[in-house]
């Protein structure tokens, strides 16, 4: 006898259902009905394609067997159990009084299967995709669309730029905390730097043939990274931003470094690359929101035309 059983799995409280990757083994959600009318998959971390049927994870296959035998027990073992005693007792009656009779007693008690029930894990970066609208979940904060595979590295990229510059509207509250607006002001320049950081390292890790691996941190030597640009899609940093727009990040980079090692005075290696602030040697390099403002708006551009060259494969 053929039965086929369905098996919901339940979705966590925000409607997202857990996958894993066959391949990596790495745990993500996503929200079905949203993004595209497809059954593939592709997995966000090392972009293996494969049907969904493919990515159930070990609980979820658990829960369904679970859930499955308990429904063959109810619709078929118990009721096809029940026909035999019936049978066994009508041969009783029709063998009563005769030459030989057939007694039979039965005994036994309903077998009971409980479900296994699991839950979604917790992951770290709820995502919509901006290309196909898929709500996915994952570990970490780069990852692929598991409908439409696109990296969703200028919708985390933008996100962590504006909230660099939500941290700079504290400022007008405070105007008499000149060290509180200070260190609100340097957490909003190390904000930039380390986005503009973490971009490079996703588009590295999805295109390592046009970025190269060396140095470890490209993203924070512009120069190097503007000749890297240089070899592979024949346009400097320089070239794609403007020259103006280049050297005044390069210049906010040096500034990061000295607020992240020297306690923001500027020391002989700063006037080695920046040599036109010599005159301020020895002495702090002053913040001001105008600037940090401008070197976040700055960044953000650099990285969506890198993102944007990288992507629509304007490389050679």
């Amino acid at each position: 006898m053929d039965a086929t059983i369905k098996v919901s799995l339940p979705p966590d409280e925000q409607g997202l259902v857990g996958r894993e990757c066959p391949k990596c083994q790495r745990y993500f959600k996503v929200k079905f009905g949203t993004g595209l009318p497809t059954s593939t998959c592709h997995c966000p971390y090392c972009l293996y394609t494969g049907s969904h049927n493919e990515f159930f994870t070990k609980d979820q296959i658990e829960y369904a067997k679970s859930v499955a035998l308990k429904e063959a027990m109810d619709r078929v073992i118990e009721p096809e159990l029940r026909k035999l005693e019936l049978s066994f007792k009508e041969l009783e009656r029709a063998t009563s009084g005769g030459l030989i009779q057939i007694k039979v007693k039965t005994k036994r008690s309903p077998m009971v299967i409980p479900p296994s029930y699991y839950r979604e894990k917790e992951v770290e970066t709820y995502v919509i995709c901006d290309n196909c609208g898929l709500e996915f979940a994952i570990y970490g904060v780069f990852a692929n669309c598991p409908d439409c595979g696109k990296l969703n590295a200028l919708t985390i990229f933008s996100k962590s730029i504006e909230v660099a510059c939500k941290r700079l509207h504290i400022l007008d509250s405070i105007k008499d905390e000149i060290e509180l607006q200070e260190a609100i002001l340097e957490d909003a320049l190390s904000g930039g730097v380390s986005a503009f950081d973490a971009l490079g390292k996703a588009l590295h890790s999805r295109y390592p043939a046009i970025l190269p691996q060396k140095p470890k941190n490209l993203f924070q030597n512009l120069k190097v990274l503007s000749d890297a640009l240089s070899k592979s899609a024949e346009k400097s940093l320089s070239d794609i931003i403007g020259k103006e727009n280049f050297e005044f990040l390069f210049q906010m980079f040096q500034v990061r470094h000295i607020y992240e090692h020297n306690m923001g005075v500027i020391d002989d290696n700063f006037v080695r690359k920046i040599p036109n602030l010599g005159h301020l040697k020895g002495r702090k390099y002053p913040l001001e929101e105008d600037e940090i403002e401008k070197f976040l708006a700055v960044v953000l551009e650099a990285g969506n035309k890198i993102l944007k060259i990288v992507e629509e494969d304007k490389v050679k």
